[in-house]
């Protein structure tokens, strides 16, 4: 039998969360980014986001059985459709003047965990659709290996977690879709641990790194915003540096305008989502990023004009509206965004 729909799963895992394993690495993401940043507030921050490695476990055996079956007999579900119409704002007002009531239904009821679940699912699928933009790799350069491109999803999601933490419409709700917006983040960096093939027993110890590394990425971004609000050019060389070590992977050979760009993007998609996306957009789970950077006119260190990349390794080009998405297992399957149409084999 195929894997279930990803709000089936999603909805099982929030029904057991308070058996979850809480990660909590506050200080020492803090002592490792910048000894000056606020260990109080990265535990209030990042502190909630689940590892989710107890529960796992369990399921390992299921993983590894299902990628055994040579030729699967129908492709998983489709992710939750983000065009679908939900009334995701419905009994959301101002926090102050939720009962303690209102707020533990929020968190333990039916209907508040499959709001928080649906909202953090629209996000991240949004999140994960822009970073993997081709162009990101092709125009831009960026290398197209795990640690690249896992970088720039995170990028994406924590412009979502600022977001969600300035939150006027709800903050205690807002707190709870951060939390789900994590823990979809982590379920799929451990689909794109197995894809790579790792040996199965190692799966864990490489998630648990991954979200170290996380964690790392966004303080370091944290850090540049806050200490540096007021001084540009600061938080320039700041972000420079962050885009340097974690996207581009600390490339001795990174062009000076490619990291422009990219800083520049950041600073944008930090302004635009704190205070130019409409609260009504974004609790549907509508994000209008807007445009990517134009690279393609960018020249090398020494003045010269870039020649176009051609194909790049490992990427696949997919003709609208497919997207490509993966199984728990790894597994990868392709979903039709319009039809809602699922399948293993890659369209043509």
């Amino acid at each position: 039998m195929p894997p279930t729909a990803a709000i089936g799963r999603r909805g099982l895992d929030a029904l057991r969360r308070s058996t979850l394993l809480n990660l909590r690495l506050g200080a020492y993401a803090t002592s490792q980014a910048h000894p000056a940043a606020n260990a109080r507030n990265f535990d209030v921050n990042y502190g909630s986001a689940h590892a989710n490695l107890t529960h796992h476990r369990s399921i390992n055996t299921h993983h590894t059985a299902q990628r055994r079956l040579s030729s699967p007999p129908s492709p998983p579900s489709p992710p939750p459709n983000l065009g679908i119409t939900t009334n995701l704002t419905a009994d959301v007002g101002d926090t102050d003047d939720k009962s303690i009531f209102s707020k533990l239904w929020d968190k333990y009821s039916f209907e508040g965990q499959k709001k928080r679940i649906i909202l953090g699912e629209r996000l991240f699928r949004s999140a994960q659709y822009r970073a993997s933009d081709p162009r990101w790799f092709q125009e831009a350069r960026i290398p197209y290996e795990f640690r690249p491109r896992h970088a720039l999803l995170t990028m994406h999601v924590w412009f979502l977690h600022k977001r969600l933490l300035a939150d006027r419409v709800d903050s205690h709700l807002a707190l709870l879709v951060q939390e789900e917006l994590f823990d979809i983040l982590w379920n799929d960096t451990r689909a794109r641990i197995r894809a790579e093939g790792v040996n199965e027993l190692t799966v864990n110890k490489h998630l648990k790194d991954a979200q170290q590394l996380t964690f790392l990425h966004c303080t370091h971004y944290d850090h540049a915003f806050q200490e540096f609000a007021e001084d540009h050019e600061r938080r320039f060389e700041e972000i420079a540096g962050v885009i340097w070590t974690y996207v581009l992977n600390q490339d001795e050979e990174a062009y000076n305008e490619q990291v422009k760009r990219l800083v520049l993007y950041v600073e944008y998609q930090y302004a635009n989502l704190l205070h130019g996306v409409p609260d009504s957009y974004f609790w549907e789970g509508r994000i209008p990023w807007g445009d990517i950077p134009e690279f393609r006119s960018m020249k090398d260190n020494a003045g010269k004009d870039l020649e176009e990349v051609g194909d790049v390794p490992g990427l696949e080009m997919l003709p609208k509206p497919w997207r490509k998405t993966m199984t728990d297992a790894g597994d990868t399957y392709y979903w039709n965004t319009e039809s809602n149409q699922t399948t293993w084999k890659k369209p043509m």
